[in-house]
């Protein structure tokens, strides 16, 4: 999971930067957030819809 979110973390950044020539440290901040996200959903959900929260926790 936490690799998961680090490399749509990646992608996010470069898209940001490249694709919308967005400043860079915006585009890492924002990259951050939305990665540090999605990682808390999928520790708390798996990689499905939120039916159910994780029992592992």
């Amino acid at each position: 999971m936490l690799l998961h979110s680090l490399i749509i973390g990646v992608v996010l950044y470069m898209l940001m930067v490249f694709v919308f020539k967005q400043n860079q440290q915006m585009a890492e901040n924002r990259s951050i957030l939305i990665a540090s996200i999605l990682l808390i959903y999928m520790i708390l959900f798996g990689h499905g819809l939120p039916t159910k929260i994780n029992k592992d926790l």
